[in-house]
């Protein structure tokens, strides 16, 4: 590898909301949060090869809507810029407009700049770099989808369910071997504290990337896997949450640590390389009127063990809540939803992001079939279209499939077609990629 053309910079800013904002994550909390058990931080990774520049920035957050996702790309172009989010549950809100409360513009328009300057602190401090990758494995995530003696899908325990337990390392490096940054690629929700912390905090993330940044140096970006069913191995306790939130992740940094000392393989030929494509994910509803209809409102009351007449207020508790803008748009007969895909390739190295909640076997499937010599799958990033499933999981149903996509105001779940569609439109990007060498 040319070491001379290419470089790297890494640089990190505080994104903690103040008090009142809403977390998002769990339905049942019915204030803003209360005070902070730890920062949460927007951490960039800027990689330059002359020839194009990518700024990879990892969010302690749940999601990130494509709205502001969009106003930070306008702000920072012609760099490339891919936001991925950790999915800690006890993160704040993720979009905010006019009609917001003041607090909440303001934290958004806070959020936007101190991202933008992440990126512009890590530009300013590009140094020539190289890459390495390990690999190593975590045993701290369960498959949360439990069938239940009804057939009732429920979010439980499945120690049976497949996992994806590959903990990924990509080591940025400076030429003198200083240790620039850590991409860590792990899939397991961030619900180690539950509904009832309001503190916000970025749950074990924030503690594993704690203990690898003590230990070799360098700034931490966690890229969340395909996790929408992995979830923590333990219960919630909420006497001994953040004690347990440690375990969880020191678990995960013993592992990344154990995979950068047992040594690393180089990425070899670190040139950049971006695709990026909108693929249109159908709902199961026809289109058969001039906008999509609200048949979200009943069933989210429902849910709120609420009466279903009041499901006119069904849009002033989202926008409490989870407030979120959607964009739905007819195609092919049905109301369907835009979910954001990225191939990159650095040099030998793939990174596959998903704007969506993403079943852990669609994120294997992406790696098995990738042409590079590694692939790293992030899920949540660029935004998000609630959960994307596997064709399988839509007959089985449960929360994932029934249930989330109300909150993203849907007029219906989505098609069990649409795994097949994001698989072959990921195929075709890396296809592409790998083809112009």
């Amino acid at each position: 590898m040319n070491r001379s053309i290419f470089s790297a910079g890494a640089a990190r800013r505080i994104i903690t909301p103040p008090n009142g904002i809403y977390q998002i994550g769990y339905g049942d909390r019915t204030k803003g949060n209360v005070g902070v058990h730890d920062d949460l931080t927007a951490t960039a990774l800027v990689l330059d090869d002359t020839k194009a520049r990518v700024a990879i920035v990892a969010l302690d957050m749940l999601t990130i809507n494509e709205f502001i996702v969009d106003r930070v790309r306008v702000r920072l172009a012609p760099t490339e810029i891919i936001l991925c989010c950790s999915h800690t549950h006890s993160g704040p809100i993720a979009y905010a407009d006019k009609k917001s409360p003041r607090k909440s513009q303001e934290y958004i328009d806070s959020l936007v700049d101190n991202i933008i300057l992440a990126v512009q602190d890590a530009a300013s401090n590009l140094l020539p770099a190289r890459l390495e990758y390990s690999q190593g494995e975590a045993k701290v995530g369960i498959n949360r989808r439990e069938k239940m003696p009804d057939g009732r899908m429920e979010i439980g325990r499945n120690p049976d369910g497949i996992r994806d337990q590959s903990v990924q390392i990509v080591s940025v490096l400076a030429d003198d071997g200083e240790r620039l940054a850590t991409i860590v690629n792990y899939a397991c929700h961030g619900t180690v504290l539950g509904p009832d912390n309001l503190l916000v905090s970025a749950d074990w993330i924030g503690e594993m990337r704690r203990k690898v940044e003590d230990e070799i140096g360098g700034l931490t970006l966690f890229l969340q896997g395909a996790a929408a069913n992995i979830n923590p191995d333990m219960y919630w306790d909420d006497a001994r949450a953040f004690e347990m939130m440690a375990e969880q992740g020191l678990g995960v940094a013993k592992a990344v640590l154990s995979a950068v000392r047992s040594g690393a393989e180089k990425i070899r030929e670190a040139s950049l390389r971006i695709e990026r494509v909108e693929a249109w994910m159908p709902t199961e509803a026809s289109v058969t009127t001039s906008r999509p209809p609200k048949n979200y409102g009943k069933p989210l009351l429902a849910l709120a063990k609420l009466p279903g007449f009041l499901s006119i207020f069904a849009d002033l508790l989202l926008d409490q809540r989870y407030p979120w803008k959607s964009v739905i748009e007819a195609n092919n007969g049905f109301w369907s939803v835009p979910l954001r895909i990225n191939a990159l390739r650095i040099g030998d190295l793939a990174l596959v992001t998903f704007a969506a909640e993403t079943f852990t076997e669609i994120g294997l499937k992406v790696k098995s079939a990738s042409p590079a010599a590694q692939t790293l799958f992030a899920s949540v990033s660029d935004g998000c279209i609630s959960y994307l499933h596997t064709t399988e999981s839509h007959n089985e149903g449960g929360y994932e499939v029934d249930v989330a996509p109300l909150a993203y105001r849907y007029p219906g779940i989505l098609q069990a077609s649409c795994e097949q569609v994001a698989l072959q439109t990921t195929s075709d990007l890396l296809e592409k990629l790998w083809r112009r060498n």
